[in-house]
């Protein structure tokens, strides 16, 4: 698969273009979560014992052109003290002056280029744009899984241009996530949750062959009680997915994969001054469910304790609101409990998902989290990354 492993001294001294993933959650200008930040770590670490250059690259939002908002120069501050260095800052990656820049810098600097969505060329996947930023460099890394199903510029047009390997966050998730599909000691478990069933057909067509036990939540889960004629839920659409929803609960049926549904649910009910919830079952007459109810986390805890591993995409309910979160905390405060203990392999992925596992400050305790979202998914659905596609005899880092 790779062409040769790279130690620290066949990359001394080069300068390295390592793709990131940066595209952080910012409200009032406080960064909500640095975890992508941090995510290249290891990597940082791995080019700075060798004494490398690193100048990074990624994007932040979804601009139209330049957004004065979404330059990353906003993230200079934050990234100067995760890492405790002096952050050199790149405005325009394509002006003649950006090498004379990158040269002047220290080998003890990071160099951050401006965000690669302000190029219409990043996203077209255009290879004079990738060229030019690959001619800043000697050696590239993508360290970016959370963006690998992106066909854009920095992800597969690159690797053209120069040696290049992936980094070594990005091997770690990839070899998580093929170790649950492979190696994972069973019951397997999958717990998948979201607003929208569109968005997770796929996902459960594949997980439903793969696992001994998958658990639906949030709109995903009021979706298939519907299907089953609970009126009480039809808020929830499922008509144009019913043959997609009956491929699934045959195939759970023929792999041997046992459908675990919520069996109550935590609804919002209005009063005159003020709102309240209810806990209601699948025979009320009630909307605006908003998480599942206690029963129901009593009924996924008991599933979790007979398994060896857990793999959860997508809340179980509105957790950014209380008292919305009780559902998605408790099973969330479950799987990390058994995680610490040993009795648990849990990996977690999904930018909501992981952004709940923050939120609830109990990341620690997981085997791991991923930081991706939708390349979490479509590797998951059993789709190739084009990321990966594109680096063609890839070499691989070593510690």
């Amino acid at each position: 698969m790779y062409a040769k492993k790279i130690t620290i001294d066949d990359i001394k001294n080069m300068k390295v273009l390592l793709r990131a993933d940066f595209n952080v959650p910012m409200q009032d200008g406080v960064i909500q979560d640095l975890a992508r930040i941090k995510h290249v770590a290891p990597t940082i670490e791995f080019l700075k014992k060798a004494g490398s250059k690193i100048i990074l690259a990624s994007h932040w939002g979804k601009p139209s052109g330049y957004e004065e908002k979404l330059s990353l120069k906003y993230l200079i501050p934050a990234i100067a003290d995760i890492y405790n260095i002096n952050v050199v800052f790149v405005d325009d990656c394509l002006k003649a002056n950006a090498s004379e820049i990158i040269d002047a810098a220290s080998p003890d600097d990071l160099i951050l280029l401006e965000n690669l969505r302000f190029y219409r060329e990043e996203e077209n996947c255009n290879d004079y744009f990738a060229k030019k930023i690959a001619s800043l460099a000697d050696f590239y890394i993508n360290d970016a899984f959370s963006t690998s199903h992106r066909n854009h510029a920095s992800i597969c047009a690159i690797p053209k241009f120069l040696p290049h390997a992936f980094g070594l966050a990005f091997m770690n998730e990839w070899r998580m996530l093929d170790y649950f599909f492979h190696n994972a000691p069973a019951p397997r478990m999958s717990i998948v949750g979201g607003s929208k069933l569109s968005t997770k057909i796929n996902l459960l067509k594949n997980l439903v062959k793969k696992v001994n036990k998958l658990a639906l939540g949030g709109g995903i889960a009021g979706a298939f009680l519907a299907y089953y004629g609970n009126d009480s839920l039809k808020m929830f659409r499922h008509e144009e997915y019913r043959n997609d929803m009956m491929e699934i609960l045959g195939n759970a049926q023929e792999y041997g994969c046992e459908l675990i549904l919520p069996v109550d649910f935590s609804a919002l009910i209005h009063k005159h001054d003020y709102d309240d919830r209810t806990i209601i079952y699948s025979g009320n007459d009630k909307t605006s469910v908003f998480d599942i109810g206690p029963e129901s986390v009593e009924l996924f805890r008991k599933h979790i304790r007979e398994s060896a591993t857990v793999l959860w995409n997508g809340p179980l309910g509105l957790f950014e609101k209380t008292p919305f979160d009780f559902g998605t905390m408790s099973v969330a405060q479950e799987i990390a409990t058994r995680s610490r203990e040993g009795k648990l392999t849990s990996i977690i992925g999904g930018g909501d998902t992981a952004f709940a596992m923050s939120k609830f400050g109990i990341d620690q305790d997981l085997t791991y989290k991923s930081t991706s979202g939708g390349a979490f998914l479509t590797y998951l659905e059993g789709n190739s990354l084009p990321g990966i596609t594109a680096m063609e005899n890839p070499m691989t880092l070593v510690n």
